[in-house]
């Protein structure tokens, strides 16, 4: 019978082989764990390499060389992963470091070039300027891009793993729940606060640690989808940011109508890249509701606005229970109005929880 370091199970030498054959060529690195308890639950990058130092041993005894080989090569990517030089190529995804001071970097797998600080496919007109300047180049002079509307907005502000900086370009429906396919790090997708799985929340006394969450800030999508349209964009009229309700110049509709930004959807035949194709009311700028306040909401997370001033008596004490204790509140006083109250809760929530502007807040 065999064994691992990290727990007291003893598994038969075949159902060892067979689960770690299976897991090398099917799964993520950090999924190469007892079969039996699941064990270790790997966090910690120091453990990480103690336990697979360990477990190379013994598969390299029990695996054919084409599968241990395969084990090497995501244990090497995941080590490389965590070099500050380390670079995701934006066109195939092969991972390399990455030490020139250029922003233009050729990927050696697929040899095409990208950004290393925009993520964009490098094009002679980024010589010399910067991510900025070429974006608003492309804007004004791109038809291609210009065709695409805002749904190019919206995939150019695609998302990003806040742990290992992997790029996504599409979205995948409406869970704001993303699990990275590179280092399997749980985010929220609007804010990209980590999502904690049952009873890991490091926040003491978590009411919701039982269950899958994250704690979004205040601003995340996660709670602005709720809000409607006209409320979303008060919001940015009264702070005079601007913002569009037609299609930019240059828009083409999509063949056969609907919402024109890219999704990954699953299908019988796996997962396939499409256009949304829900309608796209007018006044919406080309867009689908849901992908409309998306759009909004970017714009309000780039101008770091604070969403706390439009909240009805009602949201802001949901609000403060979720983020304050008790001790921050005081109640309502027998002579406080409602609309006191409610102003004066909005400015212990605004003093006492500002905006994380640390977060990644998408590009302009």
């Amino acid at each position: 019978m065999q064994s691992l370091t990290s727990c007291e199970c003893t598994i038969c030498p075949e159902c060892f082989a067979l689960h770690f054959t299976i897991a090398v060529k099917e799964k993520h690195i950090t999924d190469l764990v007892c079969p039996a308890c699941s064990e270790p639950e790997i966090s910690d990058e120091t453990e990480l390499l103690n336990y697979f130092s360990t477990l190379d041993i013994q598969l390299r005894s029990c695996l054919d060389q084409e599968t241990y080989d395969l084990f090497h090569k995501k244990l090497t990517e995941h080590v490389l992963m965590q070099d500050p030089k380390f670079q995701w190529c934006t066109h195939c995804s092969f991972g390399f470091i990455y030490e020139s001071e250029q922003l233009e970097a050729k990927c050696p797998q697929c040899r095409k070039s990208f950004c290393v600080q925009c993520k964009r496919q490098w094009e002679p007109q980024h010589q010399g300027l910067t991510c900025e300047a070429f974006l608003e180049w492309k804007r004004t002079n791109d038809p291609e891009y210009q065709a695409q509307g805002l749904a190019m907005y919206l995939q150019e502000n695609g998302i990003a793993c806040p742990k290992c900086k992997f790029s996504y370009a599409l979205a995948r429906g409406g869970c704001m729940h993303f699990q990275c396919s590179q280092c399997r790090h749980h985010f929220c997708s609007g804010c990209y606060g980590t999502f904690y799985a049952s009873n890991k929340c490091p926040i003491p006394h978590c009411p919701i640690r039982r269950s899958l969450h994250g704690h979004h800030p205040r601003d995340c999508l996660f709670y602005l989808r709720d809000w409607g349209v006209p409320r979303l964009q008060k919001l940015l009229q009264d702070n005079n940011i601007a913002f569009n309700t037609d299609p930019p110049a240059g828009t083409r509709a999509t063949p056969g109508g609907g919402c024109r930004v890219m999704e990954q959807k699953e299908t019988l035949d796996g997962l396939k890249d499409e256009p949304c194709g829900k309608e796209t009311p007018a006044g919406y700028a080309g867009l689908c509701e849901a992908h409309y306040k998306e759009y909004l909401v970017s714009l309000i997370n780039s101008h770091a606005l604070d969403p706390a001033i439009f909240y009805t008596l009602q949201e802001v004490e949901i609000v403060c229970r979720r983020h304050l204790t008790a001790a921050q509140l005081l109640p309502r006083g027998p002579a406080e109005d409602e609309e006191a109250y409610r102003r004066r809760l909005i400015q212990v929530l605004r003093d006492e929880v500002p905006l994380d502007l640390e977060i990644p807040r998408r590009r302009k």
